[in-house]
């Protein structure tokens, strides 16, 4: 299995049921098959629990968040490395910044998982495995 990546959008959605939400579950069941770990940037997994929290309030999104514990999710520390990486990206790119450490643990080793793959077209060193965007409906009225 190859080394998969999440970025904040495809934790939430998993998490949610949101678009690609089956994508992201495939995914960790083939890692517990393979007994190997899906990653994912602390910066990353701390936009999931503050959306979450916005969302649901801070008791129910340590919940939820407390289900991502027993998940084949590793989810990894900025260090300095990947920091400047990140910090390159954005300089380099213009990527909003929580993006880029999503992109910076993926590296070139790695296959992000993302619903924003267009964003990251322009890190041409990056593998994307892309989410179905969402599309938010309009309301409908009546004439």
């Amino acid at each position: 299995m190859k080394l998969h990546v999440l970025d904040a959008n495809a934790l939430y959605r998993y998490l949610t049921g949101g678009p690609g939400a089956g994508i992201v579950n495939g995914l960790f069941k083939q890692a517990r098959e393979a007994n190997q770990s899906i990653l994912m940037s602390v910066v990353n997994w701390g936009e999931v629990h503050c959306a979450i929290a916005k969302a649901e309030g801070f008791a129910q999104a340590a919940r939820i968040m407390d289900r991502v514990l027993l998940l084949p999710l590793t989810v990894m520390n900025a260090d300095k490395l990947v920091t400047i990486s990140a910090a390159k990206l954005k300089a380099g790119h213009g990527l909003p910044y929580a993006d880029c450490f999503a992109a910076a643990t993926a590296g070139s080793e790695g296959v992000l998982v993302t619903a924003d793959a267009k964003d990251f077209r322009k890190v041409l060193w990056l593998r994307t495995e892309p989410l179905p965007e969402h599309k938010p409906q309009r309301p409908k009225h009546g004439r």
